[in-house]
């Protein structure tokens, strides 16, 4: 069985999770390592470990688990479509229950995963931007 992360983790925390799995064949020494102050490569993590919540920690405690043992399912990286020549990007037209394309300035654009952005419409792909 895999499980999502319990929490929300930033771009730098969610590398070193994957770095864990390399360098860990135990959640315990993972756990370990992450609570030693001369620990290098995951700093993020540590960091956010000795500055949260103690309600939170059983949460971090079980996406280590996963982590390392493999059955962590890990965010899908988010796109939105974006013209730059126009400034325009694909919203979603609640009037007419459909999507559109509409400035930048003013909507919020679709996020969706690059896979299901080229199953609309492979021409999207020059268009994809990170979000």
């Amino acid at each position: 069985m895999k499980y999502k992360l319990k929490l929300n983790y930033t771009e730098g925390e969610l590398k070193e999770l994957k770095e864990l799995v390399k360098a860990y064949d135990s959640p315990i020494h993972a756990i370990g390592k992450l609570l030693m102050p001369e620990t290098h490569g995951i700093g993020s993590l540590q960091a956010k470990y000795m500055t949260m919540e103690h309600t939170k920690e059983f949460d971090f405690m079980a996406d280590i688990n996963n982590v390392v043992m493999g059955t962590v399912i890990f965010p899908d990286k988010l796109y939105i479509i974006h013209d730059t020549n126009t400034n325009c990007v694909i919203y979603h037209d609640y009037t007419n229950n459909k999507l559109d394309w509409g400035p930048l300035t003013f909507y919020n654009p679709v996020k969706n995963t690059k896979e299901d952005w080229l199953a609309i419409n492979p021409a999207y792909e020059s268009m994809l931007e990170r979000y």
